[in-house]
């Protein structure tokens, strides 16, 4: 029997009302201070960078005409493609090997081992690193010791020690999702593609890929949206110095007490974020359409 209008209304306001610490709870500590934030980043400021009464375009014009900002959203737009391409790639042999162990102690093993850098300090990862790309650290002390190098290479403060730090920081949330994926293929599928003459590799081409790419897609957008605000490990590891707007806005904030511009590029790297992911994840969509019909 059908539910009646007023079962379904009931229905409605006992969710409305089960959601309603949800929503009270993001509007206190998310939307209230983005609120906050936006409107500090349209005031003006005297010679000290202290914010003042009344509203400008002034900090938004500074971010997309001086260098030292625009320059640095450029950096990071480039750094968070790598980092999500690399993180994708790297995490289909992982994510393939999760989702094909059985149950078990060793499937039990690598998945800890998968979720390890998310069970530490992204402070305590990031000083990991360090340790490892130091003068004297195991990555110098090898490429020494096999004849590589003639003396031990600045590792640290390079752009190249940011990318692969970030890379092992996010690595596992593109894991997560794509194992996921490759568990829900059908092996019968996979086992058809044999049948039919196709080899391992590719089977993994053209069924396996394309069957784990919406997995692959939420992994890709969530390192993406990481990479584009990470900050902590870039600047442990490569250096205040490194031109990216995450240590830009902490430098704003921190050394030059700059609130106002600082929430200007906060904002400018959010509407950039927002529109990547959704534009990609549009993408998808339509291919998806074009692909089934």
């Amino acid at each position: 029997m059908a539910d009646t209008p007023p079962v379904k209304r009931r229905t409605r306001r006992r969710g409305a009302a089960y959601a309603a610490p949800l929503l009270i709870f993001l509007l206190a500590m998310f939307v209230a201070p983005l609120v906050r934030l936006l409107q500090l980043s349209f005031r003006p400021v005297d010679e000290n960078n202290a914010a003042r009464p009344g509203y400008t375009v002034h900090q938004y014009v500074r971010v997309f005409t001086e260098p030292f900002f625009y320059e640095a959203l450029v950096r990071t737009l480039f750094t968070a493609v790598v980092v999500t391409v690399l993180c994708v790639v790297l995490a289909y042999p992982a994510a393939y090997t999760l989702a094909r162990r059985r149950p078990g102690l060793l499937r039990t093993l690598l998945f800890v081992i998968v979720l390890s850098p998310l069970l530490t300090s992204v402070v305590v990862r990031s000083y990991g690193w360090i340790v490892l790309l130091g003068a004297n650290g195991p990555v110098n002390r090898a490429l020494v010791g096999l004849g590589v190098l003639d003396q031990p290479a600045h590792l640290l403060t390079s752009y190249s020690a940011v990318v692969v730090s970030v890379t092992h920081v996010l690595l596992p949330f593109a894991i997560v999702p794509l194992a996921t994926a490759l568990g829900g293929v059908d092996r019968d599928v996979l086992r058809a593609s044999r049948v039919l003459g196709a080899g391992p590799v590719r089977t993994f081409a053209r069924v396996t890929v394309p069957l784990s790419l919406p997995g692959a897609l939420s992994g890709a957008l969530v390192v993406f949206a990481l990479a584009m605000g990470i900050y902590i490990t870039p600047l442990l590891v490569g250096g205040a110095n490194q031109p990216l707007a995450g240590i830009r806005v902490y430098d704003q904030i921190s050394t030059v007490f700059d609130y106002p511009v600082a929430a200007a590029l906060s904002f400018v790297l959010l509407l950039i974020t927002v529109l990547c992911t959704t534009g990609l994840g549009a993408a998808f969509r339509t291919w998806e359409r074009r692909l089934h019909g």
